[in-house]
Formats: C-alpha cells, sequence, structure tokens
C-alpha cells in the first residue's frame, strides 16, 4: 500500500538487509506478522494458498486446528528510465508472515479469530528516484522489521455483524476496489486524499475498532474509530501506540452495495467520510483542530465471455476530496480497465490500465506559485501466474508532472513484481 506525504512533496515508507530480514522474521514465525496491504497477499493466486512454494512442513494440521500461517515475499525489480530526480535501478522487498487463529477450531469459543501480522521491508525505494507523491510502488517504504497489525475480530448474528479491535490498518477494508488489486501504483489500492497524513494505515498503523454489517444481501455498513496520530512523518520508526486528546481520533464510516448475485456480473458502489478530530499544522502552517473528506468508488464487469464467469472485461473509477484550504491533495481522481483471461488458455491472468490524479490545493500554489496544478500517472500491468504460488506483474507507469514539482520531468518507470507464496 500504500500513501502518504512525508513533506509537501510526498508519501511513504522505510527497509534493513534481506539476511536480517528473513532470519528475525522466521525466528517469530509463530508469533507475529504484517505488512503492506493485507489484499495483497489474498489476492495472490487464491488456488495455489494451500500450495506455497516451500511446502506443507505441517501447516496444513495447525490449520485444521485452527492455526494458519502463511509467508508471502514480494519484490518490485524497478528501472527508471527517465525523468524524475535521477535515471536508476533497484529492487524493493516485502516480506510478510500472518498468524490467524480460528477460536472455534482452536477449541477456545466459536465466532472469534486473532490476527497477528509482521513485515519487513528493504532494499532501494523507486520514490527516491521519481520523486512522485502518488507512489508508483504500494509496497514502497523505509526499511523495516515490524508488527504491523495485532487484532481480535468476533462475529455476531450469523456473521451479519463482526467487530475487530487492536492495532489495524484501515485501508485494508475502507475504500476498496477489487479490480485496483492488479496495478501497482499506490493510488488504486488508496485514493491518494485519503493516505496524504499519517492515520493508522500503512506504515503508521495504530490502536482501533471497526464494525462491519450486511444490512441485506448486498448492503454493508462499516464504521470504525483509530488513533489520530499513530505516525510522524519527521519520525517514522518512532512507536506510538497511545492515544491523547490532543492528537485526537481518526473515524471513517462507508456504506455500499456489492452484486451478491454470483450468476450476474461483478458489481459495487461505496461512499465513505472521514473525519480527524486532533490538532495538526496545515499546508500552510497554521494550526487546526479538525480534518475531514470524503470518497465514492465504483466498479463493475462490463463483458463477461461466457454468462457467470468472471473471465472479461470490467471497469473502476475513484473520487476522493478533502478539505482544500488545509489539504495539500484536496482531489483525487482514479479509474481504470481490468481485463481478466485476456489471452486464450490464460484465463486466471490480469491485464490492467488505470490513470491516477492528484489534485494540488490552490491556498498550496497561492505560496508556490512555479507548482504544477496536479500530478497524472498512467498504468498498464499484466499479472501472471507461472509456476506454483508464484505471480509475476510486468508494469510500466509514466508520471506526469512528479510531486507537483516543476523541476522535474516526466518519469518513465519500469516494474517486474514478483508474488511468491512461501
Amino acid at each position: 500500500m500504500r500513501l502518504c506525504a512525508e513533506d509537501a512533496s510526498f508519501m511513504k515508507i522505510r527497509p534493513l538487509s534481506f539476511s536480517a530480514i528473513t532470519i528475525v522474521l522466521w525466528a517469530v514465525q509463530g508469533l507475529t506478522v504484517h505488512a503492506q496491504e493485507r489484499p495483497v497477499v489474498q489476492g495472490l493466486v487464491e488456488a495455489e494458498e494451500e500450495a506455497p512454494l516451500l511446502g506443507d512442513h505441517g501447516r496444513r494440521q495447525l490449520s485444521d486446528d485452527g492455526y494458519t500461517i502463511e509467508a508471502l515475499a514480494i519484490h518490485d525489480i524497478w528501472g527508471n528510465a527517465r525523468g524524475g530526480k535521477y535515471r536508476g535501478v533497484g529492487v524493493l522487498g516485502n516480506f510478510n508472515l500472518i498468524l490467524t487463529v480460528d477460536t472455534a477450531k482452536a477449541g477456545w469459543w466459536d465466532d472469534g479469530e486473532l490476527v497477528l501480522y509482521g513485515i519487513g521491508v528493504y532494499g532501494r525505494r523507486p520514490s527516491l528516484a521519481v520523486g512522485d507523491y502518488q507512489y508508483t510502488s504500494n509496497v514502497d517504504a523505509f526499511d523495516t522489521v515490524e508488527p504491523y497489525e495485532a487484532y481480535y475480530k468476533h462475529r455476531f448474528l450469523d456473521g451479519s455483524v463482526d467487530v475487530l479491535a487492536g492495532v489495524h490498518d484501515f485501508s485494508i477494508e475502507f475504500s476498496i476496489i477489487d479490480y485496483g488489486f492488479v496495478f501497482i501504483n499506490s493510488s488504486f489500492f488508496t485514493p491518494s486524499t485519503i493516505t496524504q497524513n499519517p492515520y493508522s494505515f500503512y506504515p503508521f498503523t495504530g490502536l482501533g475498532t471497526r464494525v462491519r454489517a450486511d444490512i441485506t444481501d448486498d448492503v454493508y455498513l462499516m464504521a470504525g474509530v483509530y488513533d489520530g496520530k499513530p505516525g510522524d512523518f519527521q519520525n517514522p520508526r518512532a512507536a506510538r501506540l497511545g492515544l491523547s486528546k490532543r492528537e485526537g481520533f481518526y473515524s471513517i464510516s462507508e456504506v455500499g452495495w456489492v452484486e451478491s448475485d454470483e450468476s450476474k456480473p461483478h458489481a459495487k458502489i461505496a461512499f465513505g467520510a472521514w473525519h480527524n478530530s486532533g490538532d495538526f499544522e496545515d499546508i500552510n502552517g497554521v494550526g487546526r483542530s479538525s480534518n475531514y473528506g470524503t470518497y465514492l468508488i465504483g466498479e463493475r464487469q462490463i463483458w463477461q465471455e461466457v454468462d457467470g464467469s468472471s473471465q472479461g472485461l470490467g471497469a473502476f473509477f475513484q473520487v476522493g476530496q478533502a478539505q482544500a484550504d488545509r489539504n495539500f491533495n484536496p482531489w483525487y481522481f482514479g479509474g481504470g480497465l481490468h481485463y481478466k483471461g485476456f489471452f486464450e488458455g490464460r484465463d486466471e491472468d490480469v491485464l490492467g490500465f488505470g490513470y491516477a490524479h492528484a489534485e494540488v490545493s490552490s491556498a498550496f500554489r497561492l505560496d508556490n506559485p512555479r507548482a504544477d496544478h496536479s500530478e497524472r500517472t498512467f498504468e498498464l500491468c499484466y499479472r501472471a501466474q507461472v509456476v506454483r504460488a508464484v505471480t509475476v506483474t510486468p508494469d510500466i507507469q509514466y508520471v506526469v508532472n512528479p510531486s507537483m514539482n516543476p523541476d522535474l520531468a516526466n518519469s518513465l518507470i519500469f516494474y517486474l513484481r514478483t508474488e511468491v507464496a512461501l
């Protein structure tokens, strides 16, 4: 995921050496877990979840007893061919380790789930080469090994209502477009207007609680309240799990409709709003006591190769809004196309094309008249399973006006993403 501005120009996260991360994470594999966005893990070759690359090693029996261990290694091999801050190549890694405990299978109590999620991030960050505001990689972050999520979820009323509490990344569930998972750019996962301040999402997760209720088979309602400032762009590695009145609370809610009839084309539309009650300085250094925004998202399969099939062409859109007098990025517009099974014999592969548009506020441009009006990114990608438990995504992105900085030329960056279920 990811996703947030480190200064008037941009946003993101941290990394260590590969060997150190691997040793530490496997040493705690039964205890802690993490990273960027869990839908990335869930979206990886669903058919291969029971056959990881390194084999079973007792995990199937553990799962039968209620303990599921998932490990996923994501690597972005990238090259900035032109523009941005500098031309260059690099590898960015993201290692995820997740322990999920089904309390019923474990013999504790019914309808409960405990999740511990740890992450390791390492390598060269493409955002430092491109200088982009909307990170071209949704796993771009500073080097780190850390617990990322730790929460308990309980289901009520035959599963129609569930409540979770603990350390949680709200962006894993709110403002989600299913068709956005194929893309590498961070804005197709979460609109840039939502992630421009350090709220409870990758990597600045904090304490919070979330309630989801299925009103009907098609209509749902979600609401969450989180720590208002779990992170700090000036000191990103500082752990902050406390709550304070000054930092306030971040609240978010969403109401949506999702087509529940699997024989019909997939469709979803949702509207959400967020508010932060804490004190902060706006883009011009003026003290403020609150911040808020809204978003609207939607997607639909518009053509099916065969009736009732997920193969075919789909389209999606995203609109994000935030207060223009206190936010660097008051408007975001995104959209694109998603084709599953484009090539004959490759029914599970996905071809995607997306456009992400982040506007800069007029208040910022008054003090920075040379700044461009917006950053615009075009992305073309193809996600394919090559062997058991291994998926690759060749990707190309063209970034117009990186971070709205007139001194940066348009960037052309290439990616080859690998996802390996270990």
